[in-house]
């Protein structure tokens, strides 16, 4: 009986472990770093809580995940999951729109990401990164 209990114990432990709680930044370099960490942990459905939830913006980001789980490599996924967020530049447009320069160490290639603020909260918006349209 003891076994069994200290089994679910450490059951019940594993599994609040892996529920981590994400908070949310409440700046956009914050969101920026959140945003991107998700995306190369391969944390999709967090990368969606933070980003602008418009049909390009799905879009974009489910093509990424959907690449992610069926054609990326275990090695190219534990790189990306081992990387660190290298911040080149923040440009900071208006009081509502900041533009994030980065790479990761993995694969060391820039990328911009663009960051609004909307409705109180700042959030990705991931289409930027591939059209360069404020």
């Amino acid at each position: 009986m003891k076994k069994t209990i200290l089994l679910l114990l450490v059951v019940i432990a594993a599994f609040a472990a892996c529920k981590e709680k994400h908070e949310r930044p409440d700046d956009a370099l914050g969101t920026a770093r959140e945003f991107i960490r998700s995306s190369l942990n391969g944390e999709y459905d967090w990368a969606r809580e933070l980003m602008v939830k418009d049909s390009l913006n799905l879009y974009e980001l489910g093509v990424i995940e959907k690449k992610y789980n069926t054609e990326m490599s275990a090695k190219d996924k534990e790189g990306y999951k081992g990387s660190s967020i290298v911040i080149h530049s923040v440009d900071n447009v208006s009081d509502s729109v900041v533009i994030v320069n980065y790479s990761n160490s993995y694969k060391n290639k820039q990328m911009p990401i663009k960051v609004v603020l909307r409705n109180g909260l700042w959030q990705v918006d991931f289409n930027y990164t591939f059209t360069g349209n404020l």
